[in-house]
């Protein structure tokens, strides 16, 4: 399994390092070739599907074993929902539901959902990347079951939301729109834990390019005739965020499986809870460190730190993670807090 993942984590970096430019983030529109292509490779070497069971043409590879492919993916800007389309079809499959050839997007949330004989109606929220796909995951409960629900059309008012993000998110009201599937959700699948952890995962990729970016600008850039890394104050800003980094990276290694367990849940809040916290404070830092050129579009930094600030708040905010592991430890209080936690 180990020497498959090298090869697997290895033929995705040539593929990135190939296509993935700056340019390329700047212009994610389905009509761009360049994104037509990147895709295409990705396909032609069953990356989307590489947790996919392999009675549909997958892997089979345990998706929490394919983490470090979520990271490299996020650690090149890759301007593509390839991370969502991991999980989405990973949660098809699990659900036996053939997931579909191309890119597969899923909604982060719902509103006012209807469903009648194979048809839904309602507000799917904040989809990303549906410019660049027609298949959409939604996971809903339905008649007291969580179900998988894949569309392969989308139709319906599509709404571009206006904010910071880098990312295109978008919001659709539909009306009667048709199910291509629906199926009950397994027992060991919940979509807003393996959501933290594919966000988790993400962050920690993207904080490492921060990083490297920070470390290349400060030996590059110089004032009053020495370069920024070699001020002390800088040094403390850049190892206060390679702490930060280190902190978000051991909490994820603690996950080692997917079963719906105590350990897991905890495990999963507190990456979630330090993965964000690292964010907003490698966001502040890099950005004081470059000054007004990280602000700008022409410079790649702010396409990773607006994901940044996108992801720490998908699938609950650190609030939200941190309230979930307080509620848990008074539910057992017959352990002190370090015992729970640890």
């Amino acid at each position: 399994m180990i020497e498959e993942l090298e090869i697997i984590l290895e033929t995705a970096s040539k593929i990135l390092q190939k296509h993935v430019n700056h340019g390329l983030r700047q212009n994610i529109i389905s009509e761009n070739t360049d994104i037509l292509n990147l895709w295409n490779d990705i396909e032609q070497n069953g990356l989307p599907k590489i947790s996919v069971k392999e009675k549909f043409g997958g892997y089979e590879i345990p998706f929490f074993s394919i983490l470090p492919l979520i990271k490299i993916i996020n650690n090149y800007g890759t301007p593509l929902p390839l991370s969502e389309t991991i999980l989405s079809n990973y949660i098809l499959s699990e659900s036996d539901i053939n997931p579909p050839n191309g890119v597969v997007t899923f909604a982060t949330d719902t509103k006012n959902i209807k469903i009648e004989k194979n048809i839904i109606s309602g507000d799917i929220l904040s989809v990303p990347y549906l410019n660049l796909s027609k298949n959409l995951l939604i996971i809903h409960e339905f008649k007291n079951v969580k179900q998988a629900i894949l569309i392969d059309e989308i139709n319906g008012e599509i709404i571009l939301k206006k904010n910071f993000l880098a990312e295109p998110r978008y919001d659709i009201k539909v009306t009667n729109l048709n199910i291509a599937e629906i199926k009950p959700v397994k027992n060991n699948i919940d979509f807003n834990f393996l959501g933290a952890i594919l966000r988790s995962t993400q962050m920690i990729g993207a904080m490492e390019k921060v990083l490297d970016l920070s470390i290349n600008y400060c030996s590059e850039r110089k004032q009053f005739g020495r370069a920024l890394s070699k001020f002390q104050a800088i040094q403390h800003q850049i190892a206060d965020m390679a702490v930060e980094l280190s902190a978000s990276s051991a909490a994820l290694s603690a996950i080692t499986d997917l079963d719906l367990r105590d350990k897991n849940y905890n495990d999963i809040a507190i990456s979630k809870i330090r993965a964000g916290a690292a964010a907003g404070k490698l966001i502040a830092i890099s950005h004081q460190v470059h000054g007004a050129i990280g602000f700008t579009k022409e410079y790649e930094l702010s396409y990773f730190t607006k994901n940044l600030n996108s992801w720490r708040n998908d699938f609950g905010n650190e609030a939200f993670w941190e309230d979930f592991l307080g509620k848990r430890f008074l539910e057992n209080n017959n352990k002190n807090l370090w015992e729970y936690l640890t």
